[in-house]
């Protein structure tokens, strides 16, 4: 009997140390930003996820953080796998981007948006990662909930429209030039 005691008192203990150092750290986030605090459903604990099969799609888990809490965070426009990503807390901007598979190769980085709902209003912030970033988005804690946009760079279809126009104009007065020498010829030989 003394012995089952035990173990339910051990594995309480137990369950008890993991869980709050996290809710520890929620209550102390909030006092430092005054951000509403993280609820616990949003958040992905690794004994979640770790019959979960990894394969493609649009949900993706940190499978390089191991006894870690994850936190959802979104992935959209121009990176290498867009979705829904459970990340470590605490993981800054550049760093979940490296999650999320990088920019792709048409991504627009100097104009990176982190969309964040704070007291029922949308906070956007703007970084610029063209050179690698700079100490702004190195810095930048995402949080659970964030939504990471990243446009499409539009320069490279501009220009081959542009260069499709010229080749086009370029073939028809072309074509005009040759018909114009042909019918010289053809009356120059009559």
């Amino acid at each position: 009997m003394k012995t089952t005691i035990s173990r339910n008192i051990l594995s309480i203990s137990l369950v008890m140390s993991f869980f709050m150092p996290t809710l520890t750290w929620a209550a102390v986030k909030e006092e430092e930003s005054k951000a509403p605090t993280i609820e616990l459903q949003d958040l992905a604990l690794p004994t979640d996820v770790k019959d979960l099969g990894k394969q493609s799609g649009s949900v993706y888990y940190s499978q390089t953080s191991k006894n870690k809490t994850l936190m959802p965070v979104h992935f959209w426009g121009e990176v290498g796998k867009p979705g829904l990503h459970f990340i470590p807390l605490d993981t800054k901007l550049v760093k979940g981007l490296s999650f999320a598979g990088g920019g792709s190769s048409t991504a627009n980085l100097e104009d990176v948006r982190v969309n964040r709902v704070v007291k029922g209003d949308i906070v956007r912030r703007e970084f610029d990662l063209d050179e690698g970033g700079d100490i702004n988005a190195h810095e930048f804690t995402l949080e659970p909930g964030d939504t990471v946009f990243i446009e499409k760079d539009r320069t490279f279809e501009r220009r081959t429209f542009i260069i499709s126009l010229v080749t086009l104009a370029a073939t028809i007065i072309s074509t005009v030039l040759i018909v114009k020498r042909i019918e010289e010829i053809n009356r120059t030989n009559k």
